[in-house]
């Protein structure tokens, strides 16, 4: 009586191929969880030590409250100072100091004792030392009226600032874009299209080489094959498990990472945080269907390998360097423009990490949607295209 013959799927060998690569999953599957992990630690690390300045009114006002005291101090030979108000007690003379103020510029803002301890409450609720202001202003009040000895123009703190900047290489620019920058989104994009995608792209070139050219150099091919197997139904196993192996492996890190968050930031928005790995997932799953493609198509493993793995590792070195491109680093002063012309030449660039982390917002910037789709297409293009030339091509049995 003749054997059945599998032409689909075969569940003995996708059994096989599950209890042979364990090990290599289980590790990477750790690397990826202590990397995501650390990614996460680190961004809610500098998340918090990012601190929050007073806006540019508070400024101003603080600023006008203090050239009120400063210049009634150097009339009256009074000692009012922020300090000294904050500590408490009489407050007559600032009383005086703001009613003068307010009699000699009657078309500017009234100042008064109220309006100066609002002020006070808000320097004080800030991250920021208000000694640090009081010093800023000190400096302020002490160029107000100076005059450079060459240019015969005044000095002003904020040119000096910038001055100092631009001696560095940066702008005012620059500095108020660096504080403006979310350092979580920043960390998320780095980890999800660069650091977290190198375990992935290691996993899938070495599982497409271990499932087809792998095998037909060490001749085990032709073992399976000479069972009731046909060549569609290798194909189709293989890259079934190529499909479902990495789609594994996001899922448990995926569920780690939103367990990570909410202990490190008391909540997760886990529709973003999903389709994040989504992206991850598409991008691994791109050059794993390229990988698998070179692997069915060509006959010596040390082909496919070089030709898929040394694509793949090519779509990080460039992902890599096209991160030294990027806006963010730019804005920090360590990015050259120029390099962003690598994030053209990778398909990590499809996977728009910064559009994703806009869900969850006020406004959700659907622009990643095309690039995860193109993904999609590539890898399912590149498996039926291997999984055709694998069952039509020769094999050296």
């Amino acid at each position: 009586m003749s054997k059945k013959t599998t032409s689909f799927f075969s569940g003995p060998l996708f059994k096989q191929t599950c209890k042979s690569n364990v090990i290599l999953m289980v590790a990477v599957l750790i690397i990826m969880i202590m990397m995501a992990n650390v990614t996460n630690y680190a961004g809610s690390i500098m998340g918090t030590e990012q601190k929050e300045t007073l806006d540019e009114n508070t400024m101003e006002d603080l600023f006008s409250y203090m050239f009120v005291l400063a210049s009634y101090n150097t009339v009256s030979g009074s000692d009012l100072s922020y300090e000294d108000f904050l500590a408490g007690g009489d407050v007559s003379d600032y009383e005086k100091a703001f009613d003068l103020y307010n009699m000699k510029n009657k078309d500017e803002p009234e100042l008064s004792v109220a309006g100066f301890e609002n002020v006070v409450n808000k320097v004080e609720k800030g991250d920021i030392d208000p000694q640090t202001y009081i010093s800023q202003f000190e400096y302020v009040y002490a160029l107000a009226g100076e005059e450079g000895c060459f240019s015969g123009e005044e000095l002003a703190l904020d040119d000096f600032m910038e001055i100092m900047l631009e001696s560095s290489g940066m702008s005012m620019d620059d500095l108020e874009r660096m504080e403006d920058m979310d350092f979580t989104v920043f960390f998320n994009k780095i980890y999800f299209t660069v650091i977290g995608m190198l375990p992935p792209f290691i996993f899938v070139i070495i599982i497409a080489y271990m499932l087809i050219a792998g095998q037909v150099d060490k001749g085990s091919m032709a073992y399976i094959l000479s069972t009731p197997t046909k060549r569609s139904a290798v194909a189709i196993t293989q890259a079934a498990y190529m499909i479902l192996a990495p789609l594994v492996l996001m899922l448990i890190v995926f569920a780690a990472r939103c367990g990570s968050t909410v202990l490190f930031y008391d909540e997760v928005c886990v529709p973003r945080l999903l389709v994040l790995y989504l992206g991850m997932y598409l991008v691994a799953q791109a050059a794993a269907g390229i990988c698998y493609m070179c692997s069915c198509v060509f006959n010596q493993g040390s082909k496919a390998l070089g030709v898929g793995g040394g694509l793949t590792v090519w779509f990080f070195l460039a992902a890599l360097l096209g991160m030294f491109g990027s806006e963010d680093l730019i804005n920090m002063g360590i990015g050259v423009e120029i390099l962003n012309i690598f994030n053209k030449l990778t398909i990590v660039s499809l996977f728009d990490a910064g559009a994703i982390q806009t869900i969850g917002t006020a406004s959700v910037d659907t622009g990643f949607i095309p690039g995860l789709v193109i993904l999609a297409v590539i890898s399912v293009a590149c498996y039926v295209i291997g999984a055709v030339k694998f069952c039509k091509k020769d094999l050296p049995l």
